[in-house]
């Protein structure tokens, strides 16, 4: 015989022998189903539900000493397995339910009998059980919800929180590593027309690309109508129904399809795995197990077996089996080390020690999930080791190098199934390394650290004083332009609300010292849109009526501060009043106009000296238009005692002429002589002299 070829017989009969020898791991627990048996050296013949004022007390009495397990298994159930003990099933608890815990459902499960019950979302347990005493005694309620794992590093917590949420909601579907089986167009030629081909094998293209809600749109079409191909449908809808998380569905058809077409299971091994891990998500998984035994037997000689023994496992380990899941783990582990199976059992592995790891003994745990993510070449694998690798570093390591993996990993997997709690993750470790650093001391290099993590800033806007560093690391750069960008991007973020108001201020400030008051405007208009009963709002008001009035633009500026005059309200800019009152007087409104300019004069404090002469420029003609003469006189001469007034030649002029109108002659010649003589502005001198002609 060619010599390769024996070592190729010899190698696969090896490789088959070394699987079998594992596989004992799974079939060592019982796997029959329920038995009468003549007697059990225990028995249960007793139940007491017990609710208390904040938990709910469960007491099982036997004639002795029990010894068993409870264990929580997914959709939130707890189950206590009894070994060794029989009796009877009490059905009548399958319908007890209070606040804490509810269905009562005893099954005899070989020489085991199991307990299984709901509990509520927001409680926890405690076992009172003792060894030498003939009941198990379990207390469920809120007050025994265990809290997650605390990290030794403080501001992680976060980060826990967020594992937590991922082991309790995080539940995919298994890939089951067996290749997709398409069907034989010559089979289906038999059933269908050739359109009706077509549909179905564009159904179980999309099925195998993932595109599943257009396989689940075909396949529901042809599971829906009685034809010979409905089976065939039935199985692939439960597949696809699977995938889509929708694992009650999925056991419901393929338990369908079972009855019209069982020996399609001999058929489709995938399809196989599928139902047997869906009767296992509903809480039979010693049903289950006849299943997915014979299936891994079955497939012994392929070179998938081993990851497939490795998904059985994962099956155990989510109803609570970890024992069993454990020993498979480690047995693949060490028997397949050239197979992509033994880097999966390594990596469940050390999900058991994952939850327990501190700072000082992380490494271990964490380098397996790193050789992993580098030796893989299954993307998804790839994916969820690094993912560990990168979260425990995320917990235990120094926030700045873990920050740059997780960047990393973003880089890496920027659509990936992990994306939601990177996110997360990122932004604690970004508060933590914005918290740690000398920002005073190193300007520029808290800009490079805006520009990069601009979307991670939730945790760093809340710390006090983070505004003002960063405004003040912009100023110093000179890049007014990027801070009102930076702000701009984060004052519309849910994170950012609690600062929102202080980052609208910031942005109006900057957007005018760059003089870009389009953006000014807008973003005043969005901060009295959102915060109207904010003690800033009023300052706000009267910024958006100094933008319009820059702009020419005073029936808008009237409409924004005429509430000014209104009874008890009072400016928080003094300028405001002129701006209104110069407004009011270009809209000829004139006695509105004399009183903001009062206003405006007997504010002394915050007044600009070169609005001044044009204050009582405004004050006086409003007044003389009204007919008020005496009025205008009298802001006109308290003009002239003005400092440096660059107008003082006009309020001569203009004090002269309403003398003369009210018959005082004497001081009108007066002031025109005194413009005349000492003018500084030859067109007002030529009116002097022109008035003191007519005189």
């Amino acid at each position: 015989m060619n010599q390769p070829l024996v070592l190729q017989l010899f190698s696969a009969q090896f490789r088959r022998a070394l699987f079998f020898s594992v596989l004992m791991f799974v079939l060592a627990v019982p796997i029959l189903p329920a038995k009468a048996y003549a007697s059990f050296p225990n028995r249960l013949y007793r139940i007491d539900i017990r609710p208390q004022k904040n938990f709910t007390r469960l007491t099982l009495r036997l004639a002795d000493p029990p010894h068993y397990r409870l264990v929580a298994i997914p959709g939130n159930r707890l189950r206590l397995v009894i070994q060794d003990t029989g009796g009877t099933l009490f059905k009548k608890f399958r319908r007890y339910s209070d606040k804490n815990i509810g269905g009562l459902v005893l099954k005899q499960r070989g020489n085991s009998l199991l307990v299984t019950f709901q509990f509520s979302q927001a409680a926890g347990w405690r076992d009172l059980s003792r060894h030498d005493i003939s009941a198990i005694t379990v207390d469920i309620g809120a007050p025994f919800r265990p809290g997650p794992p605390q990290p030794t590093l403080a501001g992680r917590e976060k980060i826990w929180e967020g594992v937590e949420k991922l082991v309790r909601n995080f539940d995919p579907p298994l890939k089951s590593e067996i290749p997709f089986s398409p069907t034989d167009r010559q089979v289906l030629k038999n059933f269908l027309t050739d359109d009706e081909q077509k549909n179905f094998m564009a159904a179980e293209a999309a099925l195998y690309k993932g595109q599943l809600t257009e396989a689940e749109e075909l396949f529901t079409r042809f599971a829906s109508s009685q034809t010979p191909i409905r089976p065939l449908a039935l199985y692939r809808l439960a597949e696809t129904w699977y995938k889509l998380q929708k694992y009650s569905q999925a056991l419901a058809a393929f338990h369908e399809a079972e009855k019209l077409w069982p020996a399609y299971l001999g058929i489709n091994p995938g399809v196989t795995f599928y139902y047997g891990d869906s009767i296992a998500r509903s809480g039979e998984v010693a049903s289950a197990r006849p299943l997915l035994t014979a299936l891994v037997v079955r497939l012994a000689d392929k070179t998938y077996a081993p990851a497939l023994l490795v998904r059985l496992g994962d099956i155990l380990a989510r109803q609570g089996h970890e024992h069993e899941a454990l020993a498979i783990y480690q047995n693949v582990a060490e028997n397949f080390k050239g197979n992509k199976a033994s880097q999966m059992a390594l990596m469940r592995v050390a999900d058991s020690g994952f939850l327990q790891s501190t700072r000082w003994n992380y490494r271990s745990i964490s380098d397996v999930y790193l050789n992993a993510s580098r030796q893989s070449g299954d993307l998804d694998m790839r994916e969820e080791a690094h993912f560990k690798y990168v979260l425990l570093e995320s917990i235990h390591g120094e926030a700045g190098e873990a920050l740059q993996l997780v960047m990393s990993f973003q880089r890496k997997f920027p659509r990936g199934v992990y994306v939601a709690v990177v996110r997360t993750i990122r932004e604690v470790l970004v508060a933590e390394a914005y918290r740690d650093a000398e920002w005073n001391k190193d300007p520029s290099a808290l800009l490079r650290f805006m520009d990069e993590q601009y979307e991670y800033l939730a945790g760093c806007v809340e710390q006090p004083g983070f505004l003002a560093t960063v405004t003040r690391a912009y100023s110093e750069a000179g890049r007014p332009i990027e801070l009102v960008k930076l702000l701009t991007s984060l004052v519309e973020r849910s994170w950012a609300a609690s600062v929102a108001p202080e980052l609208y201020v910031s942005i109006v400030d900057n957007a005018e010292l760059i003089g870009d008051s389009a953006a000014a405007e807008r973003n005043i208009k969005a901060f009295l849109g959102k915060f109207s009963t904010n003690p800033r709002a009023r300052m706000m008001t009267e910024r958006l009526g100094s933008i319009y009035f820059s702009a020419g633009k005073y029936q808008q500026v009237k409409e924004t501060l005429l509430w000014l005059l209104n009874k008890g309200e009072r400016a928080q800019r003094t300028e405001s009043y002129y701006l209104l009152g110069r407004s009011l007087w270009e809209l000829q409104l004139y006695a509105q106009a004399a009183r903001s300019m009062d206003l405006f004069l007997s504010t002394p404090s915050g007044r600009d000296p070169r609005t001044m002469p044009d204050a009582y420029f405004v004050a006086g003609s409003a007044r003389e238009s009204l007919g008020d003469r005496k009025g205008a006189l009298k802001q006109f001469e308290a003009a002239l005692k003005l400092p440096d007034n660059s107008r003082n030649d006009e309020f001569i002029y203009r004090a002269g002429q309403i003398n003369l109108r009210e018959g005082n002659t004497g001081r009108a010649k007066e002031l025109f002589g005194q413009l005349a003589e000492k003018g500084k502005d030859p067109d007002w001198q030529k009116l002097a002299r022109q008035a003191l002609s007519t005189l």
